[in-house]
């Protein structure tokens, strides 16, 4: 019995679906050719085109409708045909390419193509990642290996998993010769600073790339490409003034970042829209009101928020209009090349050995090289050498330096010009008054830098001047301090136009001279 009931159930069921008749009565309808009943409308058969329909018997001519007028029906879903699939309709995408023809069209891709694609999505990060598309690509990238280098070319097994070995061997053998060449630009040293001559030359030759970075307290980042940079004998400056920031009391930190490439051309030069290593440089935590105002103008207020950090706010509203980096080229290059995106680089130090026979060791045959400049020009610049100090003039903590001797006259230069701070951003520009950027090198007997300047600094007026019978002119001063010592300027204005520069101290902290030497003065 119960499977009669299952039989009768199955048949209305078949039935009901067959005709697509519904509860409310309508009437059923078949695809194909339905029978004709007595209720049902006339049709116009083929023959019969332009001609009026005929009513059927028992139908009135009102209830005649053409047959090409569409008839709105409360079933008209239930009137298209359940066996047709919704992909048919589809329109083919990425998605739904096969995976056989993407690795086609990636073996066609150079290297740095492939990791811009690998930031699509997962399944294209996987497929790029392909060992027998990397392993071709490694092949063409060492063939002009040296013979002699041939069994050196995969050196040390990289950890990692084996589906991505091929893809790390060749990342990893592209950076070993990108840092190479480093070493080969690098190995000219100047006379005049004693530091690498080519630093300029490095960065444009590797496309170096600076990054400004502004994080939100939301985690948001909002990145800038720098505007220019200049370089000088021994710093470089980096500019951002075409910005549109976020708020500035929405900004929790901000970030610096080195972009250098990792594939270059066969003539050596790097491909513009290339695969870059992204070091860090600087990380600070940004808020301009716990930084005192520098100086300022009639536009803006200048904070120095990190050592050589800018930052200027419009006065109308406080908000960013531009920021300068200021870094001293000792280790430059490699601190571009060589960091991690979360750590920064720090170089090897190449402190001297101790030496327990010279009973004056450490405290002379020092060296200095100290420049006053703005954003793009050096006002003054000088060299000094055979700097010493004796153990009886150590005092206050401090070894005492006196590259220009207050004294002697022979000693005092002049500036170029006055010593002021041109700025500009897309649509203003202006000029600082009495403000430059102070940058040092101090090496030590065996010419290693131990001690490196390169910020922004006030000239101010010196009221503790001594009487001079030299110069007519007002007397200045511009002070500098950090952890590794103090250094001095004395000025006084030569006209309107310049300074001459009467007086330099740089006090060296015994601290720093006894950790460098491994001296205990």
């Amino acid at each position: 019995m119960a499977s009669s009931r299952h039989n009768d159930q199955l048949k209305s069921y078949l039935k009901s679906h067959k005709s697509g008749a519904k509860s409310n009565g309508d009437s059923p309808v078949r695809y194909g050719s339905p029978k004709r009943t007595s209720n049902s409308p006339a049709r116009m058969s083929p023959s019969s085109k332009g001609q009026r329909p005929v009513a059927s018997p028992g139908q009135s001519a009102k209830d005649i409708k053409p047959r090409n007028v569409p008839v709105k029906s409360s079933n008209a879903k239930s009137l298209q045909p359940k066996n047709i699939s919704r992909g048919y309709y589809r329109k083919p995408t990425m998605e739904s390419m096969p995976e056989e023809l993407l690795m086609k069209i990636f073996q066609h891709m150079s290297a740095s193509e492939l990791l811009t694609a690998a930031c699509v999505c997962r399944q294209w990060l996987k497929l790029t990642a392909d060992n027998l598309i990397w392993e071709k690509l490694f092949i063409q990238l060492t063939s002009k290996v040296k013979p002699d280098e041939q069994g050196q070319r995969l050196g040390t097994p990289l950890k990692g998993p084996p589906e991505t070995k091929w893809k790390r061997e060749c990342i990893h053998w592209c950076r070993k010769r990108r840092n190479h060449k480093i070493t080969a630009l690098l190995k000219k040293v100047s006379p005049y600073t004693f530091m690498p001559a080519n630093t300029e030359k490095a960065l444009q030759k590797l496309c170096i790339k600076w990054q400004l970075v502004m994080t939100e307290s939301n985690k948001t980042e909002h990145i800038f490409q720098h505007s220019d940079v200049f370089c000088f004998p021994t710093t470089t400056t980096i500019r951002w003034y075409s910005l549109e920031p976020p708020p500035i009391k929405s900004l929790k930190h901000l970030s610096i970042f080195a972009l250098s490439p990792i594939f270059f051309r066969k003539d050596g030069s790097a491909d513009t829209a290339n695969a870059c290593q992204r070091s860090l440089l600087l990380q600070t935590q940004l808020n301009p009101s716990q930084h005192a105002i520098v100086e300022c103008d009639d536009l803006v207020n200048l904070h120095v928020i990190n050592q050589g950090l800018l930052l200027a706010t419009w006065k109308d509203g406080g908000e960013i209009a531009f920021i300068s980096l200021c870094v001293h080229n000792h280790m430059l290059v490699q601190r571009c090349c060589l960091g991690t995106s979360s750590k920064e680089y720090i170089p090897p130090s190449l402190k001297p050995k101790f030496d327990d026979v010279d009973t004056q060791y450490g405290l002379h045959h020092f060296s200095c090289v100290i420049e006053l400049r703005n954003q793009r020009t050096v006002l003054w610049s000088q060299p000094f050498t055979n700097l010493h100090c004796e153990k009886e003039d150590i005092g206050d903590g401090f070894v005492h330096l006196i590259p220009v001797r207050p004294d002697v006259v022979t000693d005092h230069t002049f500036t170029n010009k006055k010593l002021t701070l041109p700025w500009k951003t897309d649509v203003f520009k202006g000029i600082v008054q009495n403000l430059c950027i102070l940058d040092m090198t101090l090496l030590d007997e065996f010419k290693s830098p131990m001690w490196t300047v390169s910020n922004p600094v006030k000239v101010l007026s010196d009221e503790d001047a001594p009487l001079s019978y030299n110069y007519d002119g007002e007397p200045y001063v511009i002070k500098y301090e950090d952890d590794k010592g103090k250094v001095t300027i004395q000025l006084v204005t030569d006209g309107d136009t310049r300074y001459v520069v009467t007086g330099i101290m740089v006090d060296v902290s015994l601290t720093t001279i006894n950790s460098w030497f491994s001296t205990s003065y």
